[in-house]
């Protein structure tokens, strides 16, 4: 990972310094680095079921079955 500007570190010795950390605060920050990621992960869902709806209010999307879906995304 290459430097951006000179306050930022890179990936590697952000590790090498959180290996310097005892256990247990490793796991602290593996826990707040892992909730952090999750938050991330919602809030991409939520702005994808805000997009969908909003599609599908203006009309935008249809319904069918299956089968429309099917040929309808099926090369004649």
């Amino acid at each position: 990972m290459e430097k951006k500007n000179s306050n930022q570190i890179t990936l590697d010795k952000m590790l090498e310094s959180i290996a310097l950390f005892p256990l247990d605060e490793q796991l602290l920050i593996s826990d707040i680095v892992h909730k952090r990621v999750i938050e991330e992960k919602r809030k991409l869902l939520a702005n994808s079921v805000k997009e969908s709806l909003e599609e599908y209010n203006s009309g935008a999307t249809k319904s069918g079955s299956v089968d429309d879906f099917l040929n309808d995304v099926e090369p004649e």
